[in-house]
């Protein structure tokens, strides 16, 4: 019999939240997400290090094989749903799972219908009938204006007051008024987290089980824990996560590839809203002329020695995050916006990015409280630009204690 090739673009892959950590979620086809074919790698349970014991020759003596952590790379680009079903409860986005995995919980937040607004300025709104009265309930999603001076816009929360008053990364030529209204599509949101104690830590940093189907074969991962990197887009393209997950390796067998049905529909893309609309970078409230933009959490995982799992390693724990925003805004005037002033000031202020205009697509990141470090000088074609480096503070715990450095948002 003649032994087959494994082709790694013929693959699907599953991924389950474990109720019990390093125990087999067993996941299944419902748990099926899409990624990159070219965009995954993964490696072998065992590694070998070299003997120094001799043997009475030059030749070494045999090497000591020995386990390590597993560790897995997955890019996906960002999408919604997609289709004409909301969000709810039950219905998240397509990488749900692998982001609770990376310590980003997720929160839904059911639609309220549009209502008028009782009160307004060029940068805040007074929400009306229907929104809540608790601090920071609608941090990072959007608001879908209407009437008055607003323009049909959609703007994103970057604060919000137990008196409803939400404060926007969006500034607007004239105060809002109740003339308008602004309605809350259904959403999931996904921040950071910083449990408080034993209990939280499971739900704020819970593992998962991975089971990757490569062309007849499967590898096992359970117990598995990640952070995200290459966090970035380019404009009129759509943005990607590479998702680096460790765990401890759970096995190899053979089987067939499940059926799975997974949205190929496509990815929403860094570019202006509906006739210029909807800005789709804000950094202080201005609209910043980008090629590309890009987010390091400086996430750091430290997998805890253990001689009672197969491979003498657990399950990682993930420690803190350094966040970063780079942009490559072209240089301007001072009269426009001033840098190094802002810089020596200390100046902080909110920022938001977003992708996609139709419902269940739409993808935006939230920044409440970005502070300058470091504009070094770059050339764009004929155009000086800016490398900015804007680092991602917490602005204090949102409504569901979640970090509040950034915020992710599929509506």
């Amino acid at each position: 019999m003649v032994d087959p090739i494994i082709r790694p673009r013929n693959v699907a892959m599953l991924f389950k939240l474990e109720s019990t950590q390093g125990t087999d979620a067993a996941p299944g086809v419902s748990d099926a997400f899409p990624f990159e074919a070219d965009g995954y790698s993964y490696n072998a349970p065992y590694t070998n290090e070299a003997s120094n014991e001799v043997n009475g020759t030059l030749v070494d003596a045999a090497p000591l094989i020995v386990g390590q952590p597993a560790e897995v790379s997955i890019r996906v680009r960002m999408k919604g749903i997609g289709g004409s079903s909301a969000y709810s409860a039950s219905i998240k986005p397509p990488h749900h799972s692998l982001l609770e995995a990376c310590g980003k919980r997720g929160v839904f937040t059911a639609a309220i219908a549009a209502a008028s607004l009782t009160a307004g300025t060029t940068t805040s709104a007074t929400l009306g009938t229907g929104f809540a009265t608790v601090a920071q309930s609608y941090r990072g999603m959007p608001l879908i204006l209407s009437g008055g001076s607003s323009g049909g816009r959609t703007v994103h929360v970057a604060d919000y007051s137990a008196a409803k008053v939400a404060t926007l990364t969006d500034v607007f030529g004239s105060a809002l008024t109740v003339a308008g209204s602004a309605a809350l599509p259904a959403n999931w949101t996904y921040a950071g987290t910083s449990p408080k104690d034993v209990a939280s830590r499971a739900t704020d940093h819970p593992t998962g089980t991975l089971y990757i189907y490569e062309d007849g074969s499967l590898h096992k991962f359970v117990g598995c824990r990640g952070s995200i990197s290459d966090w970035s887009g380019n404009t009129a393209r759509p943005g990607f996560m590479t998702f680096n997950l460790m765990g401890i390796y759970a096995g190899k067998t053979t089987a067939a590839i499940p059926t799975v049905t997974i949205p190929q529909h496509s990815a929403p893309v860094l570019a202006m809203g509906n006739g210029g609309i909807n800005p789709a970078l804000l950094v202080n409230r201005k609209e910043l002329r980008i090629s590309n933009w890009g987010i390091s959490e400086s996430a750091n995982k430290e997998v805890i020695d253990d001689p009672n799992t197969p491979f003498g390693f657990g399950s990682p724990e993930i420690a803190g995050r350094t966040p970063l925003l780079t942009i490559d805004p072209l240089t301007t005037h001072v009269e426009n916006r001033n840098t190094i002033a802002e810089m020596e000031a200390g100046t902080e202020y909110s920022g938001v990015i977003r992708m996609g205009n139709t419902a269940q697509n739409r993808v935006s990141i939230t920044f409440p409280k970005l502070l300058p470090v470091d504009p070094a000088v770059g050339q764009r074609g004929i155009a000086r630009t800016e490398q900015l480096g804007l680092r991602a503070l917490t602005a204090g715990p949102d409504a569901s204690l979640r970090d509040s450095d950034s915020i992710l948002c599929y509506s």
